[in-house]
């Protein structure tokens, strides 16, 4: 059985000849293969991304009305918590999310609502908790633009 040869002509960026490359049939057809199973696992792999979503303090309120399972995260720090706060929220500061959420959360699946004073925070804590494997995560931005009841030492 004979091989039949494809030849390949390398050039560099100015269009200069740089090398031959000489190849088979099988060599080509399992590149090709190989090319193609490459794509698809990249396209597969982007698509199944998860994100979380910023969400408004009326649409914050509609889920945790409707899911008796969400949870609402302030990610400040205590101080900040003590002085002001979401009723219902539960303080995680966002450089201890890594640690605590599990076992406040340990049900991936569960709604999680994180906020922080402007927004900053609680969108690191989304990426976070999306990294972590959470997959119903929202971002309710920042206190200063909640509308609604708060409580706390300066309850406005």
């Amino acid at each position: 059985m004979t091989m039949k040869f494809y030849k390949k002509i390398i050039f560099d960026i100015k269009g200069n000849q740089k090398g031959v490359i000489y190849m088979n049939k099988l060599k080509k057809f399992v590149l090709g293969l190989c090319g193609i199973s490459f794509s698809l696992l990249s396209v597969t792999a982007c698509s199944k991304a998860i994100s979380f979503t910023n969400i408004s303090p009326k649409d914050a309120v509609e889920i945790l009305k409707g899911d008796s399972g969400a949870i609402l995260i302030d990610v400040r720090t205590p101080e900040e918590f003590q002085m002001l706060r979401i009723p219902g929220s539960v303080l995680i500061p966002n450089y201890e999310i890594k640690e605590k959420v599990a076992n406040i959360v340990p049900d991936k699946d569960t709604t999680v609502i994180v906020y922080c004073r402007s927004g900053n925070r609680s969108r690191q804590a989304a990426k976070e908790l999306i990294d972590m494997g959470y997959t119903k995560v929202f971002d309710l931005g920042g206190i200063i633009n909640w509308p609604y009841d708060t409580e706390g030492d300066e309850a406005l």
